[in-house]
């Protein structure tokens, strides 16, 4: 586990803006709304399960990238310049993607922990329930944040997949 929260979060610095400070600025907007309405945002079962849904289709995107990798270094074993370059190319792709989407599913159990540890936590001070809900905020941003970029990386692979054909 060490491993894939290493490899996902190196890949993942590239994108910091997008994964790192956007999910903190909307989390701490919205925990600073809720303290000054004194709302509570309900952690319910509409979350959970779009999560568990979306990580499981993640889940066998990450081997079917794996398959299209040896696929294509099987098929491109010419030995020139380009089939060498494009299965590097194709090798870090697979390598980021792979790491991205482990972390995915990792950060989605992390989530379903957290909707049912953080609903039974009550201290009595005001600031307390604003708190959980930019924690709570901070790592749904951060998993949508994830996908996109999962999405992106992806995009860029198979528009040069499509060029160098």
């Amino acid at each position: 586990m060490k491993d894939i929260i290493k490899d996902a979060l190196c890949s993942l610095n590239k994108n910091w803006i997008g994964f790192y400070l956007i999910p903190l600025v909307l989390s701490l907007f919205i925990g600073a709304y809720t303290l000054e309405v004194n709302a509570s945002f309900s952690i319910t079962i509409d979350i959970i399960g779009p999560i568990g849904i979306f990580s499981a289709l993640m889940f066998s995107v990450i081997f079917i990238v794996v398959e299209h990798f040896l696929k294509r270094k099987e098929t491109r074993t010419s030995g020139n310049d380009e089939d060498i370059r494009y299965i590097e190319n194709y090798r870090n792709f697979a390598r980021n993607v792979v790491a991205m989407i482990s972390f995915s599913i990792l950060l989605a159990g992390w989530i379903v922990v957290l909707s049912f540890v953080l609903p039974r936590i009550h201290i009595g001070v005001s600031w307390f329930v604003p708190l959980k809900n930019a924690v709570y905020t901070f790592f749904i941003i951060q998993y949508v944040a994830l996908i996109i970029l999962v999405v992106k990386e992806m995009y860029a692979m198979l528009t040069d997949d499509i060029e160098s054909k």
